[in-house]
């Protein structure tokens, strides 16, 4: 009876599959064919030809490839720890609820919802050297030497601005998250810790923290995943430069297709970020799968 309700189930399914297929294993396979092809639209009289695994041996061996590489996880790992100290604050902050909470709350999110390329644009006006509005509260302040070169233009710099950048935008996300499961905490536990003595750091260390572990990870894999394929606000703020100090692997992926021509080695770099996507991915289900089986 159970396998006849089933069956009858399947085509009701069966358009979100087939859905899942072209818009998701389609591109994919697609781009994986191509990884192993030497096609450079420069050289149109060249033609497709096979490339064999020349382009991941490029990507492994070349040195620009390879800092890249190191730069993109610099970004990605500077963004998840800057927004998730931020929120985290934020977010214990607004857990008690006072007069004009949900105004507080509402202003906050504003970030959140603006587009990334709107973000790159506010934020290369205010770091703008020549009218820049922190530029000139900086040398208001007798801290001019400070900002005495450009921001965007230190390479040095760059990509701390973009992780602060990144941050402003995404932090609104980690607070609401983490909101979100501090709300869902019994008060059961934090009552008990009280009578016993328990002072506000072991009640943090000891039921906050194992109980908003949830949400911590799903913050984590999340803004993981999206930092991994920034590209907006480099775009915008930097595009690449100064020189090629703020390329990540997107943009880098990008570049090399559209003003490079080299559509196979850029869709390497794109299998290159997706397979670190996936790696990360089944990292994050081992140890979700890890932590309910000693449960």
């Amino acid at each position: 009876m159970e396998s006849k309700i089933r069956r009858k189930g399947y085509p009701y399914i069966l358009p979100a599959l087939l859905f899942i297929i072209f818009v998701f294993f389609v591109p994919v396979a697609y781009t994986v064919v191509m990884s192993f092809l030497r096609w450079n639209l420069l050289r149109p009289d060249l033609g497709v030809r096979s490339a064999g695994f020349s382009n991941y041996v490029r990507l492994f061996t070349d040195v620009f490839t390879l800092e890249t590489i190191g730069r993109t996880f610099y970004f990605v790992i500077g963004s998840v720890l800057v927004e998730l100290v931020a929120g985290f604050i934020v977010a214990l902050a607004l857990d008690t609820e006072f007069k004009g909470w949900k105004i507080v709350q509402s202003i906050l999110l504003t970030p959140f919802m603006i587009a990334p390329v709107v973000v790159g644009f506010v934020w290369r006006f205010i770091l703008n050297s020549d009218y820049g509005p922190v530029i000139h509260f900086f040398k208001q302040i007798g801290l001019g030497a400070f900002v005495a070169d450009p921001l965007l233009s230190n390479p040095h710099a760059v990509i701390p601005v973009l992780i602060l950048t990144d941050a402003w935008e995404y932090t609104p996300f980690v607070v609401l998250v983490l909101l979100a499961g501090l709300k869902a905490i019994p008060q059961e536990p934090f009552e008990a810790a009280i009578v016993d003595g328990a002072s506000l750091w072991k009640r943090f260390r000891y039921i906050t923290l194992p109980l908003l572990k949830p949400s911590i990870l799903v913050v984590i894999v999340i803004r993981t995943l999206t930092s991994l394929r920034v590209f907006d606000i480099v775009f915008i703020m930097t595009g690449g430069g100064p020189g090629t100090s703020s390329e990540t692997l997107a943009f880098y992926g990008y570049r090399t297709a559209f003003q490079s021509y080299n559509i196979g080695f850029s869709s390497a770099i794109n299998m290159l970020t997706f397979g670190i996507a996936i790696g990360f991915t089944l990292f994050y289900m081992k140890i979700v799968g890890g932590g309910k089986n000693a449960e």
